[in-house]
């Protein structure tokens, strides 16, 4: 049986591997960055703020279970994933 964030864990490993796609790189030097605060870094064409923001999601569970639980996000989800 899973257990009850598996699926909003999936959702963030899928969000998570299909931004680093985008930018260029890895979903774990991605996810590195994240945790060492150099996402200004990896984000490059994106300002402070943007930056701060995708940091707070990529390390925060509550934060990103919160943009994971919006109806853009299910629906973004929902393409990536063929469903």
């Amino acid at each position: 049986m899973d257990k009850p964030g598996a699926n909003t864990n999936n959702q963030l490993e899928n969000l998570l591997r299909v931004t680093a796609q985008r930018m260029g790189t890895t979903p774990g030097a991605l996810k590195e960055a994240a945790q060492n605060g150099d996402l200004s870094q990896m984000m490059g064409n994106m300002g402070p703020k943007e930056s701060a923001a995708m940091q707070k999601v990529l390390t925060d569970p509550e934060a990103a279970k919160k943009l994971l639980s919006t109806p853009q996000a299910q629906k973004l989800l929902n393409l990536l994933g063929g469903k």
